[in-house]
């Protein structure tokens, strides 16, 4: 997936930067390209906001901050990735979610079992690693990671809720509406 995205963002530059503004003398967007650190992406930005605030229906300036944030995005990822031994578990949790958000499902379930396995009685990120799994199609080990949330934490509302889905997604619906059925009576309880 990541070398699909990066092939499909090499092809689309040239058309990227040949749709900005040529009257500048230095387009913003080259220049953060050229030099991707966030000094150049705050320059950039502040060019094509400014842009925007000028004229609210400028669809470059648009445009053009929506490329600058994917790509600050991809390298502050690159960044959590060569930093992962000295992350703070939280940051690790928190990382994963974010890859989990926009569809980096392998990626994320890595850091979550490099967690399971840190903490295996941290009830999180089992969910979420179910989640994971159920997004990618893999639904027993989705099964199996959110009854590990649950065996770690069994008031976890939402680990229930999820492991409603899986089941019923497996054909197992008299488990999934046993699953819900327990689910609703922890709503509201622990955090």
């Amino acid at each position: 997936m990541k070398r699909i995205f990066i092939f499909t963002l090499v092809i689309s530059i040239p058309f990227i930067l040949s749709s900005a503004d040529t009257h500048q003398e230095s387009n913003p967007f080259q220049v953060y390209y050229a030099d991707p650190s966030f000094s150049t992406f705050e320059k950039a930005y502040e060019s094509y906001s400014n842009q925007l605030e000028e004229d609210a229906e400028n669809n470059n300036a648009r445009l053009m901050l929506s490329y600058l944030y994917m790509l600050e995005m991809e390298r502050m990822l690159e960044q959590f990735e060569v930093r992962m031994d000295s992350l703070a578990p939280n940051i690790k949790f928190q990382y994963a979610n974010l890859l989990l958000e926009i569809g980096k499902y392998d990626e994320c379930i890595k850091v979550y079992e490099g967690l399971n396995e840190e903490f295996p009685d941290w009830s999180c990120p089992w969910r979420h690693k179910g989640e994971a799994y159920f997004k990618t199609r893999e639904l027993e080990k989705a099964e199996i990671s959110l009854q590990k949330a649950i065996a770690t934490r069994v008031e976890h509302y939402d680990a229930y809720v999820m492991l409603a889905e899986v089941q019923e997604a497996m054909g197992k619906y008299t488990d999934a509406l046993a699953t819900l059925e327990t689910g609703f009576s922890y709503k509201g309880q622990g955090y």
